[in-house]
């Protein structure tokens, strides 16, 4: 658009209003529309240490919530904004770390959450409202991004934060004005495609132990051409972080806290006991003997017999164990293995990450009816993580069966065996010797888009794009034990000479005999050849390809006007195909490794679909009050699914009515209405069954157990359905007040038919509550009753619902000669967080990685004195409980035998402070030179001492005090 028709557009009262905005950058807004593509419109402009623009040459300005551009129209969706400026305050290398200091958001997905797992290392993906990423449609510039996973989700570390102008989030469903995905909300991010200049940025960060170094460094230029019709935009950033080591590197880690299972009422403790001092009971390094087994096959624990006891040393020599307090299947009270808990030591509290990005806009003006653009991006991240050790589990769980005729076997030990009439050991082993399973995941995701905007005429404008982007995915699981081979490599009998060889290789069946396998000596510690062991352990790998090729075309004007003025009507059409093709190799794509299988899946999600949205002004500037707009829209869908074997279609439509009254010029009221849809992404749809492990605790049996577990796709699913309310009021006073704003808003959202896999944990309680043949069908025991396999399905089978309340309030004041303060709190309170495949449980009030906590308060006050500024951040998390399926002596009905009683279910508060500090080295105008420097977690509080550092990274710092710092150039 040219400077010269905007400028016609903007009036001074309007761009006064427009810059009191900026100086409220994380507000829940009532957006006004003026201009601009698709997604409608509201300013809220860059922040301190931005290259300078052209003061005729206001940008467009977008409102995300709403498709419509009509003068005064304020959109009922309540907008959160998270402005540039508070991404400087924070010194934060990514706009993902930024969005997740907002109360509304749950860090789900980061690296300090990562664990164990390599599945999308690094990433960092939004959650909103709790309610799973996949609900949270993530934007840019209005337009969909190309998915960074086979769930659809967009990782964040691929937008380059320099070029972020805001972000702005739409607190509650929005799939009538943007299709599937948007049903906890939507997150828009705006980059400043006008930017004019050059910004850098370097720094670097370490925590107070010493360890977690990072580096960044981002660049960001802009220029315009030919009189300002044409203009280009480039940026781009680097970011290295080492990473935290496991927990043990932490002091708090030395008490091995941990939730001890066992018989309910049993020694007079609950079925749940949150212990110190928790160590593994049934499994060392060197390997524990926890069953006998004699001629009938007939197993029988070997504490209490003739080798209670006894486990093996680094040289294979039989040593004492000392069984601690409440020995279960899994862990212990005291006892053996302090220090040696893999549990607690494997899963890094930040898993390293690399990663950087480009990204480069062009567009040219040819008349105000056509305005073409163009843009490129690229992204690489790749995230490292030590995964687990072999953990063999002993009795009562399989473990490994090592026999009589073993030729590693100490000769004391096979005394007392040929003694006792036993033929076989069962053993548990916790593989250290063999190194923890090392994972590499790398994303590199390409983006192309052209399109262009343009003037029909009065009041009527048109947009449209076309798009493609793939990610092309990359796992590497390494020291990852093949299941087949190891059973075969550690069942070793003597051979010629008294040389160890497998078993398979010296019966008399020549039809099972592997030439390649080498007898593997797991007795102690490192008494195994290194070839032995590279037969019985591989590299599990994934190649992936995700892409999307997506287009829209839109049209928006007023065509008539009331006695309140103009109707706004906007509608388009869009179009989108996802695929996924995920390629293995032939051991996992048959499920043979330990851990981090995965099976070869492709499929295709298609759909078409148009919607249309109006707004009707009913009152303007009358006795009744200042405005009254109603506003509504509607989307028809049809979705196409194509696997290689099966085809699935269904149509779906959405729906939002809502309304915006101003009865006086400082308050404004809002409510909406709307019917939100999810449908199944390609991971949900086309996925083949995959199997890995997980610990589980069996309330039928009263024991922890090392489970295997199989997760795969169903091409049956339907869409899910959401109803989502909203209501609220901003109130922004006039006069003394002035720089004051205050804003509630009353959310509810109920999904229908929620796609789910219930969980292996949930699907092992439901069975054993109910006996519900459906779930229990699920469930694999083996002839002793224990549990030992678990199917998790995708299916349309819950329902869920969040409820709550978010607050802002915020003061901005000049101080006068370069001085200012802005104050800014944000609050959300849950009442409800519910599920149905949980029954009567309200996980609102939670405090665990499951829940979500009753409230979670950020607040912020900045002060600007000349060339300092100060920033000081804290962060509030109110006390809860500890597992909502739980019961404690702080609950109604507590008793000691039943299965989910706890010791204790209560976590205390947390605050945390965050403290910035810059000055100003150069202010010359548009050159500056700043330097900064932050201290996050200042007084070093971390969790609440109720779990161990790796457990709980959702909503709690587990790293502890940090600094990071750098300098800002612009000019």
């Amino acid at each position: 658009m040219s400077r010269r028709r905007t400028r016609a557009k903007m009036s001074p009262v309007r761009l006064a209003l427009l810059g009191s905005t900026a100086l409220l950058v994380m507000a829940p807004i009532e957006a006004s529309a003026q201009t601009g593509p698709a997604a409608s419109q509201i300013s809220v402009q860059s922040a301190i240490n931005t290259p300078s623009r052209d003061a005729a040459e206001p940008a467009e300005i977008t409102v995300t919530g709403t498709r419509l551009a009509v003068s005064g129209f304020t959109a009922p969706t309540p907008v959160t904004v998270l402005g540039s400026d508070l991404i400087e305050k924070s010194a934060s290398p990514t706009i993902g770390e930024a969005l997740a200091r907002l109360p509304s958001f749950r860090a789900t997905t980061s690296p300090a959450t990562q664990q164990i797992f390599p599945a999308n290392a690094g990433a960092r993906i939004a959650d909103l409202r709790g309610l799973g990423a996949s609900r949270t449609l993530v934007l840019l510039d209005s337009r969909r991004f190309t998915p960074s996973t086979s769930s659809g989700t967009v990782d964040l570390n691929l937008i380059p934060t320099l070029l972020v102008q805001r972000a702005e989030i739409v607190t509650g469903g929005a799939s009538a004005a943007y299709g599937s995905d948007a049903v906890s909300g939507v997150i828009n991010i705006l980059l400043d495609t006008k930017l004019h200049g050059v910004k850098a940025t370097a720094g670097y960060g370490v925590t107070d132990r010493g360890d977690g170094d990072q580096y960044f460094a981002q660049f960001a230029a802009g220029t315009s051409f030919d009189e300002g019709r044409g203009h280009v935009i480039f940026g781009a950033e680097y970011n290295k972080d080492r990473g935290v080591g496991g927990c043990y590197t932490r002091t708090f880690c030395s008490d091995e806290v941990g939730d001890l299972t066992g018989t309910p009422g049993a020694g007079g403790r609950p079925a749940h006991n949150i212990s110190h001092g928790v160590h593994t009971a049934t499994l060392t390094p060197g390997g524990l003997i926890t069953a006998t087994i004699n001629a009938a096959g007939v197993r029988t624990p070997a504490k209490g017999g003739p080798l209670s006891g006894i486990q093996f040393t680094g040289n294979a020599a039989p040593g004492g164990f000392i069984y601690g307090n409440f020995a279960g299947a899994l862990f212990q009270e005291g006892g053996s293995g302090a220090g040696l808990n893999t549990f607690f030591g494997d899963p890094a509290l930040s898993i390293p990450v690399k990663r950087y990005n480009a990204f480069g806009h062009f567009e040219y003006e040819f008349s105000p009816a056509f305005t073409w653009f163009a843009e490129a991006s690229y992204g690489h991240v790749a995230g490292y993580v030590t995964g687990p050790e072999v953990r063999d589990l002993g009795f009562p769980s399989p473990g490994t069966v090592i026999s009589i005729q073993n030729p590693f076997l100490p000769p004391s030990i096979k005394a007392t065996m040929t003694a006792n009439n036993i033929v076989a050991l069962t053993m548990g082993k916790l593989g250290s010797e063999f190194g923890t399973i090392d994972s590499t995941s790398v994303r590199d995701t390409m983006r192309l888009v052209t399109g262009g905007r343009g003037d029909l005429g009065g009041s009527w404008k048109w947009d449209g794009y076309v798009q493609y982007g793939v990610t092309d995915y990359k796992q590497t699981s390494i020291n990852d034990r093949i299941t087949a081979r190891y059973a075969k490599a550690v069942d070793a009998v003597a051979g010629p000479g008294g040389t160890p060889v497998c078993r398979v290789n010296a019966d008399a069946n020549p039809a099972n005999d592997d030439p390649a396998c080498l007898a593997l000596n797991i007795l102690g510690e490192g008494n195994f050849s290194q070839a032995a062991k590279n037969y019985a352990f591989g590299t599990a790998q994934q190649n992936s390809v995700f892409s999307q090729s997506a287009g829209a075309f839109n049209v928006r004007g007023e065509p008539f006007h009331t006695w309140a003025g103009p109707v706004g009507l906007a509608a388009g059409v869009e179009g989108r195909s996802n695929s996924l093709n995920i390629g293995v190799d032939p051991i996992s794509a048959s499920n043979g490794f330990y851990v981090f299988n995965q099976t070869p899946s492709s499929g295709r999600v298609g759909v078409i679909e148009g919607y249309a949205e109006l707004a009707v002004p009913l009152l303007r500037d009358s006795p009744l009050g200042t405005s009254l707009e109603i506003n509504g829209a509607i989307r028809e869908a049809r979705y196409t699914n194509k696997s290689a074997a099966r085809k699935n279609r269904f149509d779906a439509n959405t729906w939002k009515v809502g309304a915006t009254y101003r009865p006086v010029e400082w308050l404004l009221l809002r409510v909406t209405d709307s019917r939100d849809i999810r449908a199944p992404n390609t991971s949900e749809l086309f996925t083949t069954p995959v199997g890995g492990q997980a610990a589980l605790v069996d309330t039928k049996t009263s024991t922890q157990v090392f489970a295997q577990t199989f997760t795969g796709g169903n091409i049956n699913l339907k869409p899910e359905r959401a109803q989502t309310f909203t209501a609220g009021a901003t109130l922004q006073p006039r006069g003394v007040l002035r720089g004051f704003r205050f804003s509630a808003d009353y959310y509810n959202i109920r999904i229908k038919d929620a796609i789910a896999t219930l969980g292996a944990q949930v699907i092992v309680d439901t069975c054993n509550a109910h006996n519900d043949p459906a779930i229990c069908g699920l469930v694999t025991r083996d002839s002793n009753g224990l549990l030992q396999k678990v199917a998790v399905l995708f299916l349309n089978l819950n329902r869920q619902q969040v409820r709550g309340l978010d607050f802002e309030a915020g003061y901005t004041r000049s101080l006068g000669n370069d001085r200012s303060l802005d104050l800014r709190i944000l609050a959300t309170h849950a009442i409800d967080f519910t599920n149905s495949a949980l029954p009567g449980i309200n996980r609102a009030g939670e405090d665990g990685p499951s829940g979500i906590p009753s409230w979670i308060i950020d607040a912020e006050a900045s002060l600007s004195w000349g060339r300092f500024g100060v920033d000081v951040q804290g962060r509030y998390i109110s006390p809860g409980k500890y597992d909502a399926t739980l019961v404690g002596p702080e609950d109604p009905g507590y008793s000691i035998l039943l299965p989910y009683s706890i010791d204790r279910n209560r976590v205390p508060s947390r605050f945390l402070t965050n403290l910035g500090v810059t000055f100003d080295l150069i202010d010359q105008g548009s050159h500056k030179v700043q330097l900064f420097a932050n201290v996050y977690n200042l007084f070093d509080v971390l969790a609440p001492p109720l779990w161990n550092g790796n457990n709980n990274a959702v909503y709690y710092d587990n790293i502890g005090r940090r600094y990071r710092m750098g300098v800002r150039v612009s000019f």
